[in-house]
């Protein structure tokens, strides 16, 4: 599996605990893919379910429609959405052609039914960012 995709998903907090080796197998269950310029990956308030790791290009990410920062190669957003189905918190825009890893629901819940320890590992990690956030507003 190309070592970008294997590094750059090393750097997303849910799957940081994660082996090489289970890296390179949740590698293999995403898509990599190039996007033009000014394609709307995501809609704030609108349903999510797809996980998107920046390799290549930048994005912008706008909040009420005011820029709140520019995402560059390593950069991810979607994680949650993906994992929920929830509503995005931001909508998120390319400002330059990319290429990104692309991995939705159906490939993300494929990829944890396939491996007992790597669900066990994104639960946990999930759990921890969760208590992270509680902590953060308190």
């Amino acid at each position: 599996m190309a070592d970008h995709k294997i590094a750059a998903l090393r750097h997303v907090p849910l799957f940081e605990h994660l082996t090489k080796k289970e890296l390179d197998f949740i590698a293999r269950k995403g898509d990599e893919v190039d996007i033009p310029a000014g394609k709307v990956l995501t809609r704030e308030g609108r349903p999510g379910d797809t996980f998107y790791v920046l390799l290549e290009g930048q994005a912008e990410v706008t909040i009420a429609g005011k820029r709140r920062r520019v995402l560059k190669a390593g950069d991810f957003f979607g994680e949650i959405s993906m994992i929920d189905r929830g509503l995005s918190t931001a909508t998120v825009t390319t400002l330059t052609p990319s290429r990104m890893f692309v991995m939705s629901h159906a490939q993300f819940r494929d990829a944890i039914k396939g491996s007992d320890a790597l669900m066990v590992k994104v639960l946990m990690a999930m759990g921890q960012r969760l208590r992270a956030d509680v902590s953060a507003r308190a």
